[in-house]
């Protein structure tokens, strides 16, 4: 590693570190422990999945899929303890770290091939199934349905700023090269923190009355923080009984098998782009660590991040120290903004979920699927009707389920009536737009 390949690499994990942050509170806030936990998963695990990982040039931390599996991971622990949050978060904690150590043993026990098996059709199918669970979980917050308090401030006024910020998240970049932004610059106003910014610093000067960002612990002092792992790590007798181990257990396979999935599967992006090949298994066990440490530390879960990878790779990284310096900054961008996250308003970041919803979903298979009349085809009807079997599945059941008899029945399929799996390559990645630019 010579200087200049330094100096790019630390500006491209510069770069994407704003965009690493700013989802990463957003996540923290979605999975119910708060903005405090999403801002340190996005910055203790790119560092150490970077370290030790078997992709060279990659970005992890919290995913919007991951994320929707810890949600349910949080409102069951705490619905479970009703009468004591430490309990349920002790719960939690050992939620995580069961699922990291099966992470792991997935890379110990060389399972990482199996990741060719799964069919495209699934993935496209469990994708859009986590869309969905995104939407559904943001929806019911900002109009309080299905037993959920609405936000504080009133339906309306919240709604116009969750779908203002999605509106302006678009709209940044195509505004930035209409009035001639050097490439340069716009590199480091990504449209997502710009749009929490401006949107931030209107509510606050006009003073408007709604809902504000609740950072999930309160953190002063060094000792505050060793006092908070201290009373969340899961010591306590009634956590090990062998009912609420098996109550466990499911919930951190889901963990273990999406950590598996989006890691693996952003791999095969980033080995297109950079013509490697990831060591999978040396993977698994990197996002394994990682997610132990960040869950240790009271951070949410996740794995490697598709949209952050490739704009790592697009802003020129070449070295894993790239990936690094994405967690870096992202630690320093938390020691420094984490007072100023309460004074943004929820509704913002029901806004940036949306978008995180519509950067998980495929859009590709049914676009074309519609523009080249593939209805006409019955081996691309059998593939729409697997897409939307998963995700229903994913919806309604869970993604083991989903996953698992997605492909079991795609083999079977595949057997008798002699069907092929959709391309690989619908999956389109719209990383652009958190670069600040407008999508080429």
């Amino acid at each position: 590693m010579n200087k200049k390949t330094l100096i790019t690499d630390l500006l491209a994990g510069l770069t994407v570190s704003f965009a690493a942050l700013s989802l990463g509170a957003a996540f923290g806030v979605m999975s119910g422990r708060g903005a405090f936990a999403g801002m340190l998963g996005a910055a203790i695990i790119p560092i150490i999945a970077s370290l030790f990982g078997g992709t060279r040039v990659q970005a992890s931390g919290p995913t919007a899929p991951m994320t929707a599996i810890t949600s349910l991971v949080v409102a069951y622990a705490h619905d479970s303890f009703p009468g004591s949050k430490e309990l349920a978060e002790q719960f939690i904690t050992l939620i995580i770290l069961m699922s990291s150590i099966f992470i792991i043993l997935a890379g110990v026990f060389k399972l990482g091939k199996f990741i060719a098996l799964v069919p495209q059709v699934v993935v496209l199918g469990f994708m859009n199934g986590i869309a969905v669970l995104i939407w559904i979980d943001q929806l019911k917050k900002l109009f309080g349905l299905a037993g959920k308090t609405a936000l504080e401030g009133g339906i309306l006024t919240n709604s116009i700023i969750a779908f203002g910020c999605l509106g302006l998240i678009y709209l940044f970049p195509t505004v930035f090269k209409k009035i001639g932004l050097p490439a340069n610059i716009r590199r480091f106003l990504p449209s997502i923190f710009i749009t929490i910014v401006l949107i931030t610093t209107i509510t606050s000067v006009t003073n408007i009355d709604v809902a504000r960002v609740k950072l999930g612990s309160e953190i002063n002092t060094i000792a505050d923080f060793i006092s908070l792992i201290s009373s969340y790590f899961p010591t306590d007798s009634h956590l090990f009984t062998s009912e609420l181990l098996l109550q466990a257990l499911p919930y951190a396979l889901q963990l273990c098998m999406l950590a598996y999935l989006d890691s693996l599967l952003t791999s095969l992006v980033v080995d297109k782009m950079t013509k490697e090949t990831t060591k999978y298994n040396k993977e698994l066990v990197a996002q394994g660590l990682a997610n132990g440490i960040a869950g240790l530390l009271q951070g949410i879960p996740g794995a490697q991040a598709t949209i952050r990878s490739v704009l790592l790779i697009k802003e020129g990284a070449q070295n894993r120290i790239a990936g690094v310096f994405v967690g870096v900054f992202a630690l320093l961008g938390f020691l420094v903004f984490s007072n100023l996250i309460v004074l943004i308003t929820s509704a913002v970041f029901v806004g940036v979920l949306f978008k995180a919803g519509l950067d998980v979903m495929d859009r590709d298979f049914v676009l074309t699927y519609y523009r080249f009349k593939w209805f006409k085809d019955r081996n691309r009807n059998i593939q729409l009707f697997f897409i939307l079997y998963t995700t229903i599945v994913t919806v309604v059941v869970d993604l083991n389920m989903a996953v698992i008899s997605g492909t079991v029945f795609f083999y079977i399929s595949k057997k008798f009536f002699a069907i092929t799996d959709a391309e690989s390559d619908f999956e389109e990645i719209h990383s652009a737009e958190l670069l600040g630019q407008e999508t080429e």
